[in-house]
């Protein structure tokens, strides 16, 4: 298919009332707008269950949507370890069901991709359970699809605020119920980290450097919200696009400011080009300060810059390092594995799976009833290698513990050591 055919040219030939709006191209790209609640993609004179094809019994069909390239391409890679992991670990069994090779799809880093191998899933390859999806734009954009073909869908990764709250789109106001999160929202990452700071740290002022997208967005807006709130302010702030080949310029305008505590959101390729930019221009020993979202500074990030991301500070709710029995038996199965430390996608996709597995548990393997399957994942929990796991009802996101790391070399590896945590985040949509 050529990139030049239409998203509704595409939906018309599989049988599908779905329109891409210029207003809902702009919600899949943009993070300041809220998913729409309106019709979406639905087969012509298909009967509403139409997605919900499997039984108890019969193979259980995955299909994963993950950048395998671009510049999260290895946040990608580290998940599909994770998930051919897990089936491996349960002798390839979810129930009763069998659970053959995932259907992986790549997203490719565009939002028009990742609806068009959203709308595979749903007509040509007929999953009983969709998950995945790194960037948020992507997951704004599938979102109305999964909606209207009742598709239970997991996020095992993107955090924009708007896929799990209620929209302001809908009147009233409204959000799926077949949307799960197994990982974050911006703030649950963003907004007690900037509190923090300004309330137990005494930081006043920060400036805030994030990647030009959806939820680098929403993280400077969360970030600036928990700062406020303990007393602190944003004097200022600098984007970087995302994918950016060259960091120095933007890092030299951070040392042209005087405001020494920097928050930034960069992750993959992104965070490792401006750590080392941050190295080169001698930031630390001029008395600036890193700060961050987690995936600044995570394993993936880690294993290529080393020892130069020290002493930086970020919220995430995992670490390596995190004693509990359950991070110490998957960082150990995951090592053996391959022969790399997890990071925190390969716990967000670990997570995710166990969710469809403990459900699956529960129903006898019987996906067939999707109201019963969604209260089945609703009343899931689990000891997970980030601590206690359950979703809120209300919102579908995971309450979890936010911990508050700083880089250190310990056995010779650059890893994040917990310092501080904040007990039992839970996002305040509704």
């Amino acid at each position: 298919m050529s990139r030049s055919t239409t998203t509704n040219e595409l939906a018309k030939r599989r049988g599908y009332t779905y329109r891409l709006t210029r207003r809902q191209f702009l919600i899949a790209s943009s993070a300041a707008a809220l998913a729409a609640c309106g019709p979406a993609a639905t087969p012509s004179g298909a009967p509403a269950t139409a997605s919900a094809a499997a039984t108890a019994g019969k193979p259980l069909k995955l299909g994963i949507l993950l950048p395998f390239t671009k510049v999260y391409a290895e946040l990608g890679n580290s998940m599909k370890r994770s998930a051919d992991l897990y089936i491996k670990s349960k002798g390839g069994k979810f129930a009763n069901r069998t659970v053959p090779a995932p259907i992986y799809e790549d997203e490719a880093n565009d939002p028009q991709v990742g609806l068009q191998k959203t709308q595979k899933f749903i007509d040509q390859d007929q999953v009983d359970v969709m998950l995945g999806i790194v960037a948020t734009p992507i997951a704004y954009a599938i979102r109305n699809v999964v909606d209207s073909a009742k598709l239970i869908f997991i996020e095992t990764n993107a955090g924009g605020n708007a896929l799990t709250r209620a929209t302001t789109d809908c009147k009233p106001a409204c959000k799926s119920k077949y949307i799960f999160r197994s990982s974050f929202t911006s703030w649950q990452i963003s907004n007690p980290i900037g509190e923090y700071m300004a309330s137990k740290k005494g930081v006043k002022e920060a400036f805030t450097f994030v990647s030009d997208y959806g939820f680098g967005t929403e993280s400077q807006a969360d970030f600036t919200a928990g700062l406020t709130k303990g007393g602190g302010k944003v004097t200022g702030t600098l984007k970087a696009p995302l994918g950016n080949n060259d960091f120095l310029p933007f890092v030299t305008q951070l040392k042209a400011q005087p405001t020494k505590d920097i928050y930034s959101f960069f992750s993959g390729t992104d965070a490792i080009g401006y750590i080392k930019a941050w190295n080169q221009l001698g930031m630390s020993a001029a008395g600036y300060k890193m700060n961050g979202a987690g995936f600044l500074t995570e394993q993936d990030v880690l294993k290529e810059v080393k020892e130069q991301a020290v002493g930086a500070i970020t919220s995430l709710f995992w670490a390596v390092t995190l004693d509990n029995p359950e991070n110490k038996a998957f960082t150990d199965l995951y090592q053996k594995e391959y022969n790399l430390l997890p990071d925190v996608f390969a716990v967000q996709q670990w997570d995710g799976m166990r969710a469809v597995d403990e459900a699956l548990q529960k129903l006898g393997g019987d996906t067939s009833d999707k109201d019963r399957f969604i209260r089945a994942l609703e009343d899931t929990s689990f000891k997970s290698p980030r601590g206690d796991f359950a979703f809120d009802k209300d919102t579908h996101n995971p309450i979890q513990d936010m911990y508050i790391r700083e880089v250190k070399v310990v056995g010779g590896q650059a890893v994040n050591v917990i310092s501080d945590k904040i007990a039992r985040v839970q996002d305040p949509g509704k």
